[in-house]
């Protein structure tokens, strides 16, 4: 398991971000065809959440194996992998939309989880020449490349208690505009991030939030980077 994924394979076509899928898998294809997402050229980043109280989650899984698609972790991807082994995270998981998962045998919840632990916590892509940063929930550093260290160093301070890895899955303190400890993420030209719903993608400094509550109200954000 990577906890930092840099993509390395060519985009030919088209970079784009989608929001928090949550299970709603019509709802992603039919978005794509209303944009002309070219499956053969584009790539399409997803923020994580890509199961959970929607009802096709078992398809929005089988995404991870399309070529034109790839995804970092979630915290409802963390509660997938953590639910099978601890009881609080179940218990958590299944108020939160994971029923579904629990219904599943044994050995295809084991399947899941496992294609889960693999996503990274961070990806960073190199396109038409700017890097984008993918993280599902926050970035606590005002620094990528001291973000990416945070993550990957074992000996990382956790801060109120709280590992780097946490943060990043499970935090949303940068999207307070009223904590100024948080500037514009340098070493990077745009930081794209889920997580919070809000009612339409918001921007702060040089990060994105695009949560606008697909399995909510079937406002599904799909961001084309070329214009960011």
């Amino acid at each position: 398991m990577s906890l930092v994924k840099v993509w390395e394979k060519e985009i030919k076509g088209k970079l784009y971000a989608v929001g928090d899928i949550h299970g709603c898998y019509n709802l992603l294809m039919n978005r794509l065809n209303e944009i002309g997402f070219d499956f053969e050229n584009d790539l399409l980043v997803a923020v994580g959440d890509l199961v959970d109280r929607g009802t096709q989650n078992l398809e929005c899984v089988e995404l991870l194996s399309k070529p034109w698609f790839t995804s970092v972790r979630g915290n409802h991807e963390d509660l997938c992998i953590w639910g099978r082994c601890d009881y609080p995270s179940k218990r958590c998981h299944i108020s939160n939309g994971g029923e579904w998962f629990y219904e599943l045998g044994a050995e295809d919840q084991f399947q899941i989880a496992k294609k889960f632990s693999a996503l990274p916590i961070a990806l960073e892509v190199n396109h038409n020449g700017k890097k984008y940063g993918f993280v599902h929930g926050h970035i606590e550093q005002n620094d990528w490349d001291e973000f990416k260290q945070a993550l990957t160093n074992p000996f990382s301070k956790k801060i109120d208690g709280r590992s780097p890895a946490d943060l990043a899955i499970w935090g949303r303190d940068r999207l307070d505009l009223d904590n100024l400890q948080y500037t514009h993420v340098k070493g990077i030209d745009a930081v794209i991030m889920g997580h919070t719903v809000t009612q339409k993608p918001c921007k702060r400094d040089n990060c994105y939030w695009i949560d606008t509550g697909a399995v909510h109200w079937g406002t599904m954000t799909i961001l084309d980077l070329s214009k960011v």
